[in-house]
């Protein structure tokens, strides 16, 4: 079990390290002190430790997690020294491997990128994302999740944007349930029937990756069904363009920050 060096106490700390304590893994996890109450809160929740400076931390670490912003990342590499053999993880967004080589000035040492979701602390099998492929880490990572890994560092980019997919879901399923509620369900009935009906979709979309998905859904929405007449409509209206659009948005904003 390897001791991992933290950096950044966030949320994305928080339900990382969550997802992993409830996987399963019971490796030592050292926290940067530059939050102090925040990482104290992580230590006596999850069973970690709080280090007292960069040096111990260093010293101690066989792995580095940098869980912190892009813009906060020049300030951080510029006292980092890692020594030969550490292996650095990056959840930066955006900031490529050869860029975190760059930064920390160490062109020897292993970089390993990830980007799960929030919900991986809550759910079973939810998706960690990792490039490049690694074994070490994606033993240690799966008992937070389930790992995806990627040919190339521009495969993985268009896969962040999945985690982007669920933060939007969470509002398109709140204006569903308010429809519930305004004809009579519960809260807690509405959370059920659309959370419920969605995540069984998407269930059933990945156990069944050899039927094609319009297959599916033209065999439940049958001439005269509920189905088919609120499909219709849908498809009339193009419901999906928005979200391709915002993909899109995000596509130019990677572009761009490439150029």
């Amino acid at each position: 079990m390897p001791t991992i060096r933290v950096i950044g106490t966030g949320d994305f700390s928080a339900y990382l390290i969550a997802a992993l304590r409830k996987g399963g893994f019971k490796g030592r996890f050292l926290l940067s002190p530059y939050n102090r109450a925040k990482a104290e809160k992580l230590a006596t929740v999850h069973g970690c430790a709080v280090a007292l400076d960069d040096t111990s931390m260093l010293a101690e670490a066989d792995w580095i997690l940098l869980a912190v912003r892009p813009e906060q990342l020049a300030d951080l590499t510029a006292r980092l020294a890692l020594r030969p053999g550490q292996l650095l993880i990056s959840a930066v967004a955006g900031i490529t491997v050869a860029e975190l080589r760059a930064a920390v000035r160490a062109d020897e040492i292993r970089v390993v990128r990830i980007m799960p979701s929030s919900y991986i602390e809550t759910i079973d099998e939810g998706l960690v994302p990792v490039f490049p492929a690694f074994h070490d880490v994606e033993a240690v990572l799966a008992a937070a999740g389930k790992i995806a890994t990627f040919d190339t560092e521009d495969q993985f980019e268009y896969a962040m944007f999945g985690a982007c997919l669920s933060g939007w879901m969470y509002r398109f399923i709140e204006a569903l349930e308010n429809w519930f509620i305004d004809h009579g369900l519960t809260p807690a009935q509405a959370r059920l029937i659309v959370a419920g009906n969605l995540a069984g979709a998407a269930g059933y979309a990945l156990a069944r990756q050899d039927v094609p998905l319009e297959v599916v859904s033209d065999g439940i929405a049958t001439e005269g069904t509920y189905t088919k007449a609120g499909l219709e409509h849908l498809l009339e209206r193009h419901a999906a363009l928005p979200w391709l659009e915002a993909l899109d948005i995000l596509e130019r904003r990677l572009l761009s920050l490439k150029a």
